[in-house]
């Protein structure tokens, strides 16, 4: 599935998504969600539910990967929220993904395989 389209809205739309937005969808999220991040250092928080991480948001552009299992759920608690781009997948660990070259890496930390990688993979190499 390739994402270019998603990505490349996600960072031309919101300019106070990591000032403001992102602290409000993690407040919003609290229940019946989790979420960690190291906001000094991470890019990338984690989306867990009881103990099973189901999704990744993204500190500097409003991008949520999640997945399908939890994506309305998630939508719905987030429906006052317009800017976010949600990229949804089967699994997190599916490596399904692709992406143009030039676009990520004009945003996002090198990444090996742009043609075929999973939401996990991205947030591996672009966390911290």
């Amino acid at each position: 599935m390739d994402i270019t389209e998603t990505l490349q809205a996600a960072v031309h739309s919101n300019n106070y998504w990591k000032h403001s937005d992102f602290s409000s969808v993690i407040e919003v999220l609290l229940f019946p969600y989790h979420t960690n991040i190291e906001k000094e250092t991470e890019k990338i928080a984690i989306l867990n539910l009881e103990n099973k991480t189901v999704g990744y948001i993204c500190l500097n552009y409003p991008l949520i990967f999640i997945e399908k299992l939890y994506a309305l759920q998630v939508k719905n608690i987030l429906h006052t929220f317009h800017d976010i781009e949600y990229i949804i997948v089967d699994t997190l660990s599916n490596p399904y993904l692709s992406v143009d070259p030039d676009i990520y890496n004009a945003y996002f930390d090198f990444m090996e395989n742009l043609n075929v990688f999973s939401a996990e993979d991205f947030y591996f190499y672009n966390v911290n």
